[in-house]
């Protein structure tokens, strides 16, 4: 197997998944009792919150824990929105948002809010002269990620900050860290971000966990109401067991993360060079000097990508349309139709996404699967 869908999901780290099944077996009291085993589970997520807020640069009263990615999303901005009503009713958001962004911040017009989505060219890039032009005095959030999760591209954050300050002071700035966190070093409050979310699923850690980052001193509605936990924002027994492989994960995936950066670069390289030696027709999707090294989104002209998808699934190959989150939904990628292209470019794009256990070896033989499907398709095409 060869495994190309580290954006999607990863595996679990070996450490971590020893980690669950020791904390599981040994511990089970609830981390609110006052008693030994409850403190046990208790001290476990002091811990992870310790090693989650040190790797932000923050203090661990600054991390709540959620169950991943789409939830912090949707209690950042649905919580800072609310709480912040009164100062003004505009909101900013990126076109290429995740699901989770995009879909609460239309939950939000739906209630009000006045909400402007800003563009990007057709590398992703932001449009940073629309989001100066839209900032005003009334504009109380805006929201970008760090990475695109179907192209790579990053976004300016601090340059973002930058101009929310100047432009509007009151602002709050949220970012969608998902895609980003664990590869690349980020400090919020260096670069004045009001909160940040991170998925666990995305680095090792298992699904359902994640957290967010909440600046000391901005306000946030609370998520879930009930016993208190979480400082009174997600009230609800802790899943202690996953919140300690949470700070595990972080902790692995901190170690030489320079060296593995370097890995995913050759990974990536690899696989357009033997693409390029196998004569593989492709244009790249996103822009290749301003992306992460563990994501590639390719575009094979005349190419349908969902049967190219399913042709190296048949040779143990595994990659993706793009974000998992649209993989149901109808109109293809919401990021590549905000770059501009049209449907035919959009049905022929393939994301390739790269973890620390990618072997570069292994690029010469996805290379040469790519050739045989497109080749496949191509004369299926010409019987039709």
């Amino acid at each position: 197997m060869i495994y190309l869908d580290y954006s999607a999901t990863t595996p679990l780290k070996p450490e971590v998944l020893t980690y669950i099944e020791k904390t599981l077996r040994e511990g089970f009291g609830n981390p609110s009792a006052l008693y030994d085993l409850g403190i046990a589970s208790e001290r476990i997520i002091k811990e992870s919150r310790k090693v989650i807020a040190k790797s932000l640069h923050g203090a661990e009263e600054e991390i709540v824990f959620t169950s991943g990615g789409s939830e912090s999303n949707n209690f950042a901005l649905r919580g800072m929105a609310e709480a912040y009503k009164n100062r003004g009713n505009h909101l900013i958001c990126s076109a290429v948002e995740h699901p989770s962004v995009l879909k609460t911040m239309e939950y939000l017009e739906s209630c009000g809010f006045e909400l402007t989505r800003i563009g990007v060219d057709s590398k992703g890039n932001l449009d940073l002269g629309a989001l100066k032009k839209a900032l005003c005095k009334d504009t109380i959030l805006c929201t970008v990620m760090m990475v695109n999760n179907e192209t790579g591209t990053l976004f300016p954050l601090g340059e973002i900050a930058e101009m929310i300050r100047a432009k509007s002071p009151a602002c709050l700035f949220h970012v969608d860290g998902v895609q980003g966190y664990g590869r690349i070093p980020v400090d919020p409050k260096k670069l004045g971000i009001d909160t940040f979310s991170l998925s666990g699923h995305k680095f090792g850690a298992p699904k359902g966990v994640g957290a967010l980052y909440i600046r000391k001193g901005v306000r946030v509605l609370p998520l879930i109401y009930g016993g208190g936990q979480e400082r009174g924002l997600r009230s609800g027994t802790e899943n202690f067991a996953y919140i300690g492989a949470l700070g595990l994960a972080t902790k692995l995936s901190l170690q030489d993360r320079e060296a593995k950066n370097q890995h995913l670069r050759e990974v990536k390289q690899a696989l357009l060079s033997a693409l390029l030696g196998a004569g593989v027709d492709f244009k790249i999707n996103g822009d290749p000097e301003n992306s992460v090294p563990h994501i590639l989104n390719l575009s094979f002209p005349g190419i349908k990508s969902e049967v190219l998808l399913h042709y190296l699934e048949g040779y143990g190959i595994y990659v993706s349309q793009g974000s998992a989150c649209h993989s149901h939904t109808k109109g293809g990628s919401e990021t590549l139709t905000a770059m501009g292209y049209k449907a035919e470019e959009r049905d022929a794009a393939l994301r390739f996404s790269f973890g620390d256990e990618t072997n570069y070896k292994d690029m010469t033989a996805v290379a040469a699967a790519v050739k045989s499907g497109c080749a496949m398709i191509r004369r299926m095409r010409g019987k039709e």
